[in-house]
């Protein structure tokens, strides 16, 4: 009965390595096929990455993959999804790629595959001038108050960040960025917890009337993400990525938004 057992589990453990070896083989075969066409799922209105206007996309992540689209020489479709719905609507095929200044983590790796990373930023809080209560502030740590009403945009780091820090505030979570912004505007609570591009976007759109301080999060890495099993796109995308920043067309983009 041992032996039995012994040359069974020879035969599953063979019949393992030789699908793993066929797997590899096609993804391989796959790698030099032209992709004819694919969907990137992104979230409009996080200036500067992306965002709908005037009839069009535009920002740092559209600008991105459109040359990817163009490296690739396929077609491209950009779809609009709300941050907390993008990695069910990846899983269920309703894209190909998320493009949306999505911050690589732990936990979004047990679902989902990321490319490199292709940004670097970190998590700030933006209030208006004239709030003393947040401008006298020394520390993140002292936002932390019951009496400190905070705005976030459900599903994103930032939602995360406060979850996990500030238990003892009052935490208003919005589905849209421009929610979130007008929150702060509007008085509506004295801060917001946002990517630091944005808070920088967002003060040099409102010159004078807000100012934002880093939280102890400051080492943030975006990536684009794929399909668990889709290896040979993130795999074309890293390729393209590298090409990009050689060819001068990253610092480029990098300057046509964030300078």
């Amino acid at each position: 009965m041992a032996i039995k057992l012994l040359k069974l589990a020879s035969c599953l453990l063979f019949l393992h390595f030789g699908l793993a070896q066929a797997e590899e083989q096609l993804s391989e075969k796959d790698s030099k096929k032209n992709i004819a066409s694919f969907k990137v799922c992104t979230t409009g209105g996080f200036i500067p990455f992306s965002s709908y206007s005037n009839g069009g996309w535009e920002g740092f992540d559209i600008d991105m993959m459109k040359d990817f689209s163009s490296y690739l020489k396929s077609k491209l479709e950009i779809i609009n999804y709300n941050i907390d719905g993008i990695i069910p609507a990846l899983n269920t095929k309703k894209c190909d790629m998320i493009a949306a200044g999505l911050t690589i983590t732990e936990e979004r790796k047990k679902s989902i595959l990321f490319s490199d990373p292709y940004f670097t930023s970190g998590i700030v809080y933006l209030f208006k001038k004239n709030n003393t209560l947040i401008s006298e502030i020394k520390s993140p740590e002292d936002l932390n108050n019951p009496k400190i009403k905070v705005g976030v945009k459900l599903g994103t780091t930032n939602d995360f960040y406060a979850a996990k820090n500030l238990n003892k505030s009052i935490i208003l979570k919005f589905n849209e960025y421009g929610d979130v912004i007008n929150a702060v505007r509007n008085n509506k609570v004295d801060t917001i917890i946002i990517d630091l591009s944005y808070g920088v976007s967002i003060e040099k759109k409102f010159p004078g009337v807000f100012d934002y301080k880093n939280t102890d999060s400051n080492n943030e890495h975006f990536g684009v993400a794929g399909r668990i099993k889709d290896k040979v796109l993130i795999k074309k995308f890293n390729e393209f990525l590298k090409q990009w920043k050689s060819s001068g067309k990253y610092d480029q983009t990098f300057k046509k938004y964030f300078n």
